[in-house]
């Protein structure tokens, strides 16, 4: 390989680790409150904001979430008709002819009836409240859903950002082994260099490739699945940015990793609500078996003809109006074991609820700690970027004026790539992490309707 195509393959490494330089001194936007610490990776990541939106609108599970609140909607109107009137109206005519005689007569027979109940023993209200509970749950899972989906564009976004740059690594290293075959070939040509040595850098070059292969393979697949979660056609590296920036300096100090103060009395979190609702539907749902033996009162009025009387078959027209009362006397001990299933589904409630409550404090707990340690990292590995920066330019140097070897020149020039791709990672990570707590802490003490996410 000559000495002007290796300086223009390492002149690309220098610029590129130029512009990782120029830009870890610029000044990043600052984070102004903890609420905006919900939007950073958003505000501070190229080219995410405008995806997150759009998911929002045509991600097939923010369809399926739309639909299932649609369906709930339409549960709980169909479970406020219990208690609202029910008329029913019945008709029959019948034509009959004499065989004998050659005469005939049309009849007709009806029946109207309205029928309102009067009392229940609250089963229909707890049926409507039961229906209430199940569509604000549905709406709740639906923001829910919003929220969880915004989490895991980000995080993929930010993996597919590490795979293009790893391609990159991974082209170069090609590149890099691709011209140390170069260089054997010249020198076997010589006689400097067996054929066996050759042969063998031939098929580790081809092993390379395949590998290489590979990894564009998954790239592509892990795209098009991004495509896919985010209701989009397609989805290519060029929209990817090459960087991420520096965390504000103000984003580290705004974090909050005190405990939160627990929800006012009666405030349901939206990080507790799935558990609290099924409790709550557990409850009325042992209220409605209880009674379910207990006589049951209706309000019934109506009218009817039915049979015709007399020589001159005149029609009989009845009305009536009254109480209608059902009672299930016996039913094999039905209701007895449904009242004790229903116990049990109560019990098991409060278990989940006790449990929901001790995982969330874990998990704020938790992901304190780990943003803290990630950011204790990244400014280690900010640290060391910063002097791998200025070795950077001593070994520029030395290269220049042959005091370093083109081989060791650029193994370290490819180090300092892969460092700087790990420092992006870190970045992009504890954005996430700031924003994942602090969207927790909120979930953890605000309802769901309260969060200015997303």
């Amino acid at each position: 390989m000559s000495r002007l195509l290796r300086f223009s393959f390492l002149a690309t490494l220098i610029s590129g680790l130029s512009v990782v330089s120029s830009g870890a001194t610029d000044s990043s936007p600052t984070v102004e409150t903890e609420t905006a610490l919900l939007m950073m990776p958003e505000t501070l990541i190229e080219g995410l904001q405008p995806l997150t939106a759009a998911a929002l609108e045509s991600s097939p599970r923010v369809i399926h979430a739309r639909l299932d609140v649609l369906a709930a909607e339409a549960r709980e109107e169909e479970t406020r008709s219990v208690t609202r009137p029910r008329v029913d109206v019945f008709l029959d005519a019948a034509a009959r002819e004499n065989a004998t005689t050659s005469s005939g007569s049309f009849q007709t027979y009806y029946n109207v009836a309205a029928e309102q109940p009067l009392w229940h023993w609250n089963a229909l209200d707890n049926q409507k409240r039961l229906a209430k509970i199940q569509r604000q749950l549905a709406e709740n899972d639906g923001e829910e859903a919003r929220r969880s989906l915004v989490v895991e564009i980000r995080q993929r976004y930010l993996d597919l950002i590490m795979q293009k740059l790893q391609m990159g690594e991974i082209d170069a290293a090609y590149a890099r082994q691709n011209s140390h075959l170069g260089v054997s070939r010249e020198q076997a040509a010589r006689g400097e260099l067996s054929a066996d040595v050759v042969a063998t850098e031939q098929l580790d070059l081809r092993t390379t490739e395949v590998a290489r292969d590979r990894r564009r393979t998954a790239f592509q697949r892990s795209l098009r699945e991004f495509a896919v979660l985010n209701g989009l056609a397609s989805f290519s590296a060029e929209a990817l940015p090459d960087g991420i920036p520096g965390v504000p300096a103000n984003a580290v100090a705004l974090f909050n990793p005190a405990p939160p103060a627990p929800p006012a009395a009666g405030r349901v979190p939206a990080a507790l609500a799935r558990a609290e609702g099924e409790l709550a539907s557990a409850r009325l749902n042992q209220e409605i078996t209880r009674v379910r033996m207990r006589p049951m009162v209706n309000l019934a009025a109506g009218a009817n003809q039915d049979q015709t009387s007399g020589a001159d078959q005149t029609a009989v027209v009845s009305y009536f109006a009254g109480l209608r009362v059902r009672w299930d006397i016996f039913d094999g001990f039905a209701t007895r074991a449904a009242v004790k299933q229903a116990r049990v589904a109560v019990r098991q409630s409060e278990k989940t609820l006790v449990d929901a409550r001790v995982a969330l404090a874990n998990q704020l707990a938790d992901g304190v700690t780990d943003v803290l340690l990630a950011a204790r990292e990244l400014q280690i590995a900010e640290d060391r970027f910063a002097l791998t920066l200025n070795r950077q330019r001593v070994d520029q140097d030395l290269w220049k004026s042959g005091q370093l070897a083109d081989s060791e020149w650029r193994l370290r020039q490819a180090a300092a790539v892969g460092e700087r791709t790990n420092l992006f990672r870190l970045r992009g990570q504890l954005m996430l992490q700031l924003a994942e707590q602090e969207l927790l802490r909120q979930r953890a003490t605000k309802p769901s309707n309260e969060i200015p996410f997303p």
